[in-house]
């Protein structure tokens, strides 16, 4: 994470560049396909959220592993960057077999993922009233 006053900001890039994907009518790409892809994002949160407490609690190394992996690719997906940095380094910390260093990683993570639904929220209500 480069600094935590831009965290869980989205990048406003990666949305822009999902309005492509509806082939030139933004009202497709902003409803149907932005929107359910943050709803979705929203809905999973709290239980990947709650599979990788766990998992630090436990020091379950390779369930840390993957649970970082799922919410680092869903994070970046919908233009969470920093989180998904966040989550990438604690992913590489697993993919070494240790936990050395992963608390203040997961601790970032954590802080981070009680902020985002706000932001997203925020974010669907601003494209659905374009």
């Amino acid at each position: 994470m480069n600094t935590t006053n831009q965290f869980p900001f989205l990048d406003e890039n990666i949305i822009n560049n999902m309005k492509e994907f509806g082939n030139g009518d933004e009202e497709f790409a902003n409803r149907l396909l932005i929107v359910q892809l943050m709803t979705v994002y929203l809905d999973n949160l709290p239980e990947r959220i709650k599979e990788l407490t766990t998992a630090m609690k436990n020091s379950d190394i390779p369930v840390v592993e993957r649970s970082a992996h799922t919410l680092k690719s869903s994070s970046r997906l919908i233009g969470l960057v920093a989180l998904a940095e966040d989550c990438q380094i604690l992913e590489d910390i697993g993919f070494s077999k240790t936990l050395d260093g992963a608390q203040e990683v997961f601790n970032r993570i954590d802080t981070a993922c009680k902020k985002v639904p706000d932001v997203i929220k925020s974010k669907i209500k601003d494209l659905e009233s374009k």
